[in-house]
C-alpha cells in the first residue's frame, strides 16, 4: 500500500512539473512578446498597442500566481517523498 501511495505520489509530481515547464515557456513568450508591442523606439506611443500588452501582462500576472502555486505543490510533495 506504502509503495502504491509513492508511486501515486511521484506521479503527480512528475506532472506538476511538467505543467510549471509548459507555464514557464508560455510566461517567457509573454515576455518577449510585451516589448514588441510598446517599444517608444520603434512607434509613436499613441500608434503602440498599449490594451493588448496591458492584457498580456494581465496573463503573465495569472501565470505567475499559478506558477508560484506549483512551486509550493512541487516542493511539497518533494519534501513528503525525499525528506
Amino acid at each position: 500500500m506504502m509503495n502504491k501511495n509513492i508511486a501515486m505520489m511521484r506521479g503527480k509530481l512528475a506532472d506538476l512539473t511538467e505543467k510549471r515547464k509548459i507555464l514557464r515557456r508560455k510566461a517567457r513568450l509573454i515576455c518577449k512578446e510585451i516589448p514588441t508591442m510598446i517599444n517608444p523606439a520603434l512607434e509613436d506611443v499613441a500608434d503602440m498597442d498599449i490594451a493588448g500588452a496591458a492584457s498580456l501582462m494581465d496573463d503573465l500576472v495569472m501565470q505567475q500566481a499559478e506558477l508560484l502555486n506549483l512551486e509550493s505543490s512541487i516542493k511539497d510533495l518533494e519534501e513528503s517523498l525525499y525528506g
